[in-house]
């Protein structure tokens, strides 16, 4: 099996499976805001914390 293929099966998983779509949703959540923070930061901007 390649990656491509064990990636196809993980999206089907994700897709079908309202559990694990939040918990995704979630944690690109947790990203952007981490990135919002950084990017913040580098610009001397602390407002958002």
């Amino acid at each position: 099996m390649t990656k491509k293929d064990e990636m196809g099966k993980l999206i089907d998983k994700v897709i079908l499976d309202p559990v694990w779509l939040r918990r995704l949703s979630d944690r690109v959540y947790e990203l952007m805001v981490e990135d919002m923070r950084n990017q913040s930061d580098r610009k001397g901007n602390r407002r958002m914390r």
